[in-house]
């Protein structure tokens, strides 16, 4: 059971829209997931990971429309997209095998290794390159909904583990909708 992609739903046409029922899908994942009703699980992470992938495509989308204008240096947009939303393993060939192996709900960064910061722009892209069996998450005690992603090597990067909150992902997330 992973947070997966629903290829029948319709995504939310706003980002902000998108970002809202983000955060609501995810509360629902974590509520069905605690109290064992996994069909509701699976359907809620299905629907989110179509809001993840509309997301991505619209803030990557806006990116590279303004990339080439001679203030994207300063861009609010680009500032939001540096921002900091998780962390980054690189060079995690060596984990895969344990990665892979985390039962669902389990997910996490390998232990004593180091992390560099992850931020927005880097997580939309590993969302974007995921493999649907290299995703696992986790939720605390208190809901906190955390999402993990193997990313094979590839365009001159190795493999590596990424690791986001969700509430940090939206709340960043609107920062960079709101930049555009």
């Amino acid at each position: 059971m992973q947070f997966l992609v629903n290829p029948n739903g319709n995504p939310p046409q706003t980002l902000p829209e998108s970002f809202r029922k983000l955060l609501n899908l995810s509360s629902g994942f974590c509520r069905s997931w605690t109290t064992q009703e996994l069909s509701d699980a699976q359907a809620t992470s299905e629907e989110a990971f179509e809001v993840l992938d509309h997301i991505q495509n619209e803030l990557l989308r806006h990116r590279d429309d303004k990339r080439n204008a001679p203030n994207w240096s300063s861009h609010p947009l680009k500032v939001a997209l540096s921002l900091p939303v998780g962390s980054l393993i690189k060079n995690a060939t060596s984990y895969k095998q344990n990665f892979l192996s985390l039962s669902p709900g389990n997910g996490a960064l390998p232990a004593s290794v180091p992390v560099e910061p992850l931020s927005l722009e880097v997580a939309l892209n590993k969302l974007k390159h995921r493999a649907s069996i290299a995703v696992n998450f986790s939720i605390t005690n208190s809901n906190s909904h955390s999402l993990y992603i193997f990313t094979n090597a590839g365009m001159g990067q190795p493999d590596s583990i990424s690791e986001f909150n969700m509430d940090v992902f939206c709340n960043v997330g609107k920062q960079a909708a709101n930049a555009i």
